[in-house]
């Protein structure tokens, strides 16, 4: 006998379904109503098997996610329709059950998708080149009714997208050393060069981007992201409804209307805007805010208001370490420098000194590199009153400065971020 746990309440023939499940060799040990009563069913037992629904009330990417990492049971989804398989698919449950037939057609398809999730790495869940799917769910193009005998078939999974652009992150430490400034004007030279760009506003304690930029009807575009990957486990090619267009082929994705609102993104949800992001434009700028801890036991369904900044530093191509030019920026970011290597292992990190201006600030990379920090300067040179007239009209610097050593000096690091 095989013990699963069955979380299928919306299943039209889920009382039948238990019924007939003794009679093929299973033995349901639990009936879950909610993604949060199917977690605490795993987590008693973690090598129970589960099916579960793409309808299943409160189910989630992260929520499958969870399971998939930390359960050693085979995860296998129960479709009932073509969409049920694309939905739990886009989620990653690999190996998936076809539930529209009888009850005794479905559990023989059940327990061959089982034997084909417990071949997979880790058990729980198929990971790697290929996916289990049994004769009658989408596979082919078409739905096919499934037969009494039928098996699991290992269809090559498809290729991997081709990585169509770069992510780069503009980080600084505590102090505000003119993340969203480099950000802003960055994410502008990089599409006057002809780039398809985003600008993020990722930034969960001081979102900026939409005040710097005059925008006025903010809804929050990040956080209508993540909800979009979160209920359906994927996104739309060109990110549309969450990002708007500045002008030409730079977009920005707002941030949180208001910081509090932090609860509502999560990190399985957060990896998926990124990698969205990174298939939709050239290249993608995320303003983030200056905390890198990992502030929650990581917990199945935890908050954590640093997941932002944590998941898309671990996403970056390239980071922007954001210092202000001066004694005390170099020791703020001396201080912050181990935490940002722990999280930006594969990136190739870059020191831009902000607001750099006469003789105070020629040996500063000098004395960052007397602190440790073994990365390249760049310096931004100081333009507090053009920064202030554009801030104050709502506009970015290739509107309102034009002609400020501010934008030149981005322009100059826009090239170089395309070209590496």
């Amino acid at each position: 006998m095989i013990d699963l746990v069955l979380a299928a309440p919306d299943a039209p023939g889920e009382q039948a379904l238990v019924v007939a499940a003794p009679g093929c060799g299973i033995r349901v040990v639990r009936r879950c109503v909610d993604a949060v009563d199917l977690l605490a069913a795993a987590a008693l037992d973690p090598d129970v098997a589960i099916l579960l629904t793409a309808g299943l009330p409160r189910l989630s990417a992260e929520a499958v996610d969870h399971l998939a990492s930390s359960h050693r049971g085979p995860l296998v989804g129960l479709a009932l329709d073509r969409l049920d398989v694309e939905r739990l698919e886009a989620w990653g449950v690999r190996a998936v059950a076809d539930g529209a037939g009888e009850p005794a057609a479905a559990w023989r398809s059940l327990r061959a998708a089982i034997e084909g999730a417990a071949s997979g790495a880790n058990g729980g869940s198929v990971k790697g080149g290929s996916r289990t799917v049994v004769t009658g769910v989408w596979s082919t193009g078409v739905w096919e009714a499934g037969a009494d005998d039928a098996g699991p078939v290992d269809v090559p999974a498809p290729p991997e997208p081709r990585r169509a652009g770069h992510v780069v992150v503009v980080w600084g430490p505590m102090g505000s050393p003119g993340r969203s400034t480099v950000a802003i004007g960055l994410a502008e030279a990089l599409a006057a060069r002809g780039a398809r760009t985003c600008l993020v506003d990722a930034d969960t304690y001081a979102p900026s981007v939409a005040m710097a930029l005059g925008i006025v009807d903010d809804s929050g575009g990040l956080l209508r992201a993540c909800r979009l990957a979160e209920s359906h486990g994927t996104l739309a090619p060109s990110l549309s409804g969450a990002t708007r267009v500045v002008r030409g082929s730079w977009h920005v994705m707002t941030g949180l209307a208001s910081a509090a609102d932090w609860v509502d993104l999560h990190a399985a949800a957060l990896d998926r805007v990124w990698a969205a992001c990174r298939a939709a434009f050239d290249a993608t700028v995320i303003d983030v805010g200056f905390c890198l801890e990992a502030d929650d036991a990581p917990v199945a369904l935890s908050r954590r208001r640093n997941a932002t900044a944590l998941t898309a530093v671990a996403a970056a191509d390239r980071v922007l370490a954001v210092a202000d030019a001066s004694a005390v920026g170099a020791a703020r970011l001396a201080s912050a420098w181990p935490g940002l290597q722990a999280v930006a292992l594969t990136a190739d990190v870059t020191v831009v000194a902000n607001r750099a201006s006469g003789r105070r600030s020629r040996g500063w990379p000098a004395t960052v590199r007397d602190l440790g920090i073994q990365a390249p300067v760049v310096s931004v040179p100081q333009d507090a009153r053009a920064l202030e007239t554009c801030l104050a009209r709502g506009a970015s610097l290739g509107e309102g400065a034009r002609r400020s050593p501010v934008r030149r000096s981005l322009v100059t690091l826009a090239a170089g971020v395309l070209s590496g």
